[in-house]
């Protein structure tokens, strides 16, 4: 079972094989190009719009196609923003055999990754919970999986001291779950004493502006513990996060 932050590094080391014309040996070669996804993307199906536009474009392929067709599920889940790692290489092979990358250079493929492909917060952390065998591994899990829909009372961690490496961070808004957006995130681990530079390390996919890049390991700062009470259901973390205070975060065991 892989840590958040492993999970994570397989984002950061996509490997895309290239066809490649070796002019002195008188053959073609495979060449695996890495690339880093480095984006947050929260899809938008509305006619029209910078989202949908990309996703048509990953996406076109040819009925006759037997690779098309043999991937295109997963090339479609990596255009919504919800795919696995390998879903992500599938879609950059797809682009660079169907042209939509003229020249597959390493600095090519990796523009085409950053202006086209990105992945949202319940995306990765319903990947990770696939890769750990907590989710069904069927492309409509992650598809269909938002932040607000990991908040359970009856999953919440309730004292501080048992938080660990493999629990959610889901994002509230006063007594109630976040929406429209929420935001959703995995504990790498966590320290109970407040330490410089933050006692809680993250594994992310934030549209957070201080975020650089949107797909990250990142250190939280618990600045103040909440628990239960009347009008609160769960414990909420109130943390600071890239420079900002003032998160309100509650803790789930998926």
């Amino acid at each position: 079972m892989p840590s958040p932050l492993e999970f994570m590094q397989r984002y950061r080391r996509l490997q895309v094989n290239v066809i490649e014309d070796d002019d002195q040996a008188l053959m073609c070669r495979e060449v695996p190009r890495i690339i880093e996804l480095r984006k947050y993307f929260m899809m938008n199906w509305t006619e029209g719009t910078d989202q949908r536009t990309d996703y048509n474009l990953i996406t076109r392929g040819g009925r006759r196609d037997r690779w098309y067709q043999a991937n295109k599920e997963p090339i479609k889940s990596a255009a919504m923003g919800k795919g696995s790692p390998t879903d992500y290489e599938r879609a950059l092979e797809w682009a660079v055999m169907s042209r939509k990358i003229s020249s597959p250079t390493q600095v090519n493929i990796q523009n085409f990754c950053d202006e086209r492909l990105g992945i949202d917060c319940s995306g990765f952390v319903t990947n990770y919970l696939i890769a750990c065998g907590k989710k069904p591994n069927d492309p409509t899990t992650a598809r269909n999986t938002n932040a607000a829909s990991y908040f359970s009372v009856a999953s919440a961690v309730n004292d501080p001291n048992d938080i660990r490496q493999g629990d959610l961070l889901v994002w509230m808004e006063g007594n109630s779950v976040k929406r429209n957006p929420g935001h959703v995130a995995v504990v790498q681990s966590y320290t109970a004493q407040s330490r410089p530079g933050g006692n809680m390390q993250v594994c992310e996919a934030t549209g957070a502006a201080a975020a650089n890049p949107k797909l990250l390991d990142s250190m939280y700062q618990v600045e103040e513990i909440l628990n239960p009470d009347r009008g609160r259901a769960t414990m909420v973390l109130v943390v600071r996060r890239h420079g900002q205070s003032g998160s309100h975060v509650s803790v789930m065991r998926p």
